[in-house]
């Protein structure tokens, strides 16, 4: 996590005695910007190319008590607009007292100049940084400077908050053991690479292999034997495959989320386990919504949907889990949502067109949940995640896609700033918020008309068991 403070310089600016005390108080880098316009966009942009996470600036505004967080930056025809999340940051302010407001208009002069140069050059050059700018009074209408920056500085502490998932974006190997080593290599990768958890594809431990490829009603006959073949390839929960990930995630402090064909008394399930970075495991969830239509109709669906506390470096976060053909279906991720999931991972082994890209966007929207989807590279990649906050504290539309993956193998890491994530789902409107549960009982009706009749949907729990 890379953070920058900037402000401008002067003995009275109190924009700089806000970075003075930040400075006595912590590691952040710290940007003096000169009262100069063509040195202080050189020293702005200089700094930018260190592609930082967060940029904060800080101005002071003249004639005001208030304290002005901006949107916007406007230098002739050319209007900016920031991405930058400031609820928490007004949250904090107003729990102390000050009065804030949500600004459109930087301004004129060296303020706007600078946040404009800024926002110009992270859109130029294709920069993840999120740049704020924050207006706060002069030094004479601070009753308390000090506490201000105490204020600023606690705030600055949230965005360490930051919840770490590697997208484990593999192709499978020709054999079980293969994708163990295989896998066992990359969650290696991902602890250097600074990952909370580690998720693979769906069913990884045999790479999602297939009995046949097309619609069931299609196959002129399923030999018995490569049905046969294809359950051998299932694993008890106390196998070497399952065990071997349990002692790397203790020897790594990482979590890990392990996809997997289990074997059961009955048809073999597809099952995804979260195992925490101690080696227990946290959750346990089968698929539901299998393919009925194709071959894992030879797979016993899962009954419930799931969710799990896990514990990271920065505190807790409250995962849930689906898998592939789960996010076509509004209750799967409405479920994880009233179990108070705050992330939902998605173990997936298809592929990814734009529709279904647009669709997890839209569960992450409608949810307040973020979504992260791990694909095999082989089966089009596209792994992805999609923030739940689509609009700032002014109501201004924000990009939620945090990531969408080529088709390469290869591991990314995307970050949920869990603050963000928590104060946005207290204030927003969807969620739980303003359900009407009366409205919704046909939801769990079993009936079903036509042209949605289909004679190898089990839809009856009798159908499961």
């Amino acid at each position: 996590m890379k953070i920058l403070i900037a402000g401008f310089e002067g003995k009275n600016n109190s924009s700089k005695i806000i970075l003075n005390y930040i400075k006595e108080k912590s590691k952040e880098d710290i940007l003096y910007l000169k009262n100069d316009f063509n040195i202080c966009k050189k020293q702005i942009e200089e700094k930018l190319i260190n592609q930082y996470d967060y940029v904060l600036m800080f101005g002071q505004k003249t004639d005001t008590k208030n304290i002005y967080l901006e949107n916007n930056a406007t230098i002739g025809e050319t209007k900016l607009t920031t991405n930058y999340y400031y609820g928490v940051l007004k949250e904090n302010l107003e729990k102390n007292n000050y009065k804030v407001i949500s600004s459109n208009d930087a301004g004129n002069y060296l303020c706007n100049e600078v946040f404009f140069r800024a926002l110009n050059f992270k859109q130029n050059n294709n920069l993840k940084s999120k740049i704020g700018f924050i207006h706060i009074p002069t030094i004479n209408n601070i009753i308390d400077i000090k506490n201000l920056s105490s204020v600023i500085l606690n705030y600055i502490e949230t965005l360490y908050d930051i919840f770490n998932i590697a997208l484990l974006q593999l192709s499978p190997m020709n054999k079980i053991e293969n994708n163990m080593l295989k896998g066992i290599e990359y969650c290696r990768k991902a602890k250097e690479k600074g990952a909370d958890i580690a998720i693979f594809p769906e069913m990884w431990n045999n790479g999602y292999e297939m009995l046949f490829e097309g619609d069931l009603k299609d196959q002129d006959d399923i030999p018995q034997e490569k049905v046969e073949r294809w359950n051998s390839k299932a694993i008890e929960n106390d196998d070497e495959f399952i065990k071997c990930y349990i002692n790397l995630a203790k020897e790594l402090q990482i979590a890990i989320a392990l996809t997997y064909l289990e074997k059961t008394e009955e048809k073999p399930k597809n099952t995804v386990i979260i195992i925490d970075k101690n080696g227990n495991i946290i959750l346990k969830y089968s698929k539901v919504h299998t393919v009925d239509s194709k071959m894992e109709a030879y797979t016993q669906p899962g009954t419930e949907f799931k969710t799990c506390e896990l514990e990271y470096e920065k505190g807790k976060v409250k995962l849930g889990t689906m898998i592939c053909f789960d996010r076509d279906f509004p209750e799967s991720a409405r479920i994880l949502m009233l179990q108070g999931s705050e992330l939902i991972l998605v173990p997936n082994a298809c592929y990814m067109s734009k529709i279904r890209l647009e669709q997890l966007k839209v569960r992450a929207y409608e949810n307040m949940v973020g979504i992260v989807t791990v694909n095999y590279a082989n089966l089009s990649g596209k792994s992805s995640a999609y923030s739940p906050i689509v609009r700032n504290i002014n109501k201004h539309e924000l990009n939620s896609e945090v990531l969408v993956m080529d088709n390469s193998e290869d591991i990314k890491i995307v970050q949920f700033n869990m603050s963000e994530i928590r104060e946005y789902r207290r204030r927003e409107t969807l969620g739980d918020a303003y359900r009407k549960p009366y409205a919704y009982k046909q939801l769990s009706e079993n009936n079903v008309q036509e042209p949605f009749i289909r004679k190898d949907a089990r839809r009856n729990i009798e159908e499961v068991i």
